[in-house]
């Protein structure tokens, strides 16, 4: 049972929180259905709309995003990010959901984070900035949040997914190409990085068979969706 709901005006008092066993919100999307359901593991909740942290801001070639922006915002930026972001759900869930929890939010959802992992995107936490390929090994809940994420421009950059549905539907699998970068998603517990060759991505993964699709149908699509990404984006 929830007791209390913080809303602390800076990043740094939110973190402070956490210490005791506060959990974190951002747009709610996914902490609101487990507090309904009553499987949320914490009785406080530290939301971060007062935070200072949405926002976009674009200078010199290089695009900064507050973690708590709102999807709707981000899809319209140019290349793979704004695409990915476009993809998300329908209009109210991205006018809710964030950047910041789209790259917490784990498989089989977190379209976004394909796109920046293939934009050599840089996270900023609290306490230090690391490259997004390492969040999901050292991020740590208890003790830190994300402020905000930034990555060079590259409106050439594509973001390609395949779904059950156009719309609502958890990706088969994603796929984003940026600089000859390549980053699939669908096929890991968060997005991962492959090569730029189709047939050598889709031997390189270990994906899941679930509910969505089996592990030898998710190979066939990674290697047909790396493939059209790469053109796409030759041809940009």
């Amino acid at each position: 049972m929830i007791t209390q709901y913080l809303l602390p005006d800076s990043a740094e008092q939110a973190v402070a929180e956490l210490a005791s066993g506060a959990a974190v919100m951002g747009g709610g999307t996914t902490v609101m259905p487990a507090v309904h359901a009553g499987k949320l593991d914490a009785d406080r909740i530290v939301g971060l709309a007062r935070a200072g942290l949405t926002g976009i801001e674009r200078a010199g070639g290089r695009t900064t995003i507050g973690a708590m922006t709102p999807l709707a915002q981000v899809a319209e930026l140019d290349g793979a990010a704004g695409q990915a972001a476009a993809a998300v759900g329908g209009p109210a869930l991205r006018n809710m959901a964030t950047i910041g929890g789209n790259l917490l939010v784990g498989a089989p959802y977190g379209d976004v984070g394909v796109a920046l992992l293939a934009l050599d995107a840089e996270v900023t936490l609290t306490s230090r900035t690391i490259p997004l390929e390492r969040l999901w090994s050292d991020f740590d809940p208890a003790g830190e949040i994300i402020e905000s994420v930034a990555f060079d421009d590259d409106p050439g950059s594509v973001f390609l997914r395949l779904a059950r549905r156009a719309a609502n539907s958890p990706a088969v699998v994603s796929v984003a190409v940026s600089r000859g970068r390549v980053a699939l998603g669908g096929v890991a517990p968060h997005p991962v990085l492959t090569v730029a060759d189709p047939e050598r991505a889709s031997e390189s993964i270990d994906p899941p068979s679930d509910a969505i699709a089996s592990a030898w149908y998710r190979r066939r699509m990674t290697e047909l969706f790396v493939r059209r990404a790469l053109e796409a984006a030759d041809a940009v």
